[in-house]
């Protein structure tokens, strides 16, 4: 059967690392946000002869057995990749039983053939970005971890572009919200704070997952809008250990 053309948008916004006119810096315009509710739905609608609750709960099962197996060292190969435990930091001999701070576990990621296969057939449009605030990434100051794992109450850097945060509408700020829709956390204290970094220190946020936004009036040149405008980072956060029923995907 062949794969579906798929068209993907990307916002160009001005590059800046060089002064050279019409340069622009490309970001894929994330569209939305799936979890096992929404796969299920969407296999669901090619007429499967299974219920929805059905393709949801196998789907979370799966989702269990994977992590467990990932744990274990194993690697764990599915129609979107391959998994695999690392491991970094230096060792001073051999030990039983411990966790150390500098030995810290990540998680290897290959996309499949099959991925590989569908990225292959994608087109893009690229278009010029409404001029607004763009979060690339936030940093925590304590472990280094880069758009992950979060601190409660530690400083953390916010990197992007137009994300100076300035005006008198209340909705003006940095938030963190739940994953789960619950109450956005507004952050407290902003110790930088210009077009392209932010220093901030992080809210006592409790363990779960979060997505950071801004909200600002901020123009260009540092006017002032009329209108508020407001930036949603795609990337999901994590505090604690908790997480959410899916595991942050690894970067292509």
């Amino acid at each position: 059967m062949a794969t579906e053309k798929t068209i993907l948008t990307v916002d160009l916004y001005d590059n800046v690392l060089t002064e050279k006119p019409g340069d622009y810096a490309g970001k894929v315009r994330i569209t939305g946000t799936l979890h096992n509710k929404e796969i299920a739905a969407r296999i669901v609608a090619k007429r499967t002869e299974y219920r929805q609750e059905t393709i949801e709960n196998i789907l979370v099962m799966a989702d269990e057995e994977k992590r467990g197996a990932i744990a274990e060292g194993k690697s764990v190969v599915d129609g979107i990749g391959q998994y695999l435990l690392n491991i970094g930091g230096p060792f001073d001999g051999k030990k039983s039983d411990y966790k150390s701070p500098d030995n810290k576990l990540g998680v290897t990621f290959t996309p499949a053939a099959a991925l590989w296969k569908v990225l292959d057939n994608i087109y893009v449009n690229a278009d010029i970005a409404t001029v607004g605030p763009m979060i690339e990434s936030i940093i925590d100051s304590t472990t280094g971890e880069k758009n992950g794992q979060l601190t409660p109450g530690a400083p953390a850097i916010i990197a992007g572009s137009n994300v100076l945060v300035k005006g008198d509408d209340p909705s003006v700020g940095l938030y963190f919200t739940p994953e789960d829709g619950g109450e956005p956390v507004k952050v407290p204290l902003i110790v930088t704070n210009t077009k392209s970094q932010i220093i901030i220190s992080l809210p006592q946020l409790t363990d779960g997952q979060y997505y950071l936004s801004i909200t600002t009036q901020a123009g260009p040149n540092y006017t002032i809008v009329k209108s508020p405008r407001t930036y949603r980072f795609p990337i999901l956060l994590t505090v604690g250990g908790s997480g959410g029923e899916e595991e942050r995907p690894g970067e292509l």
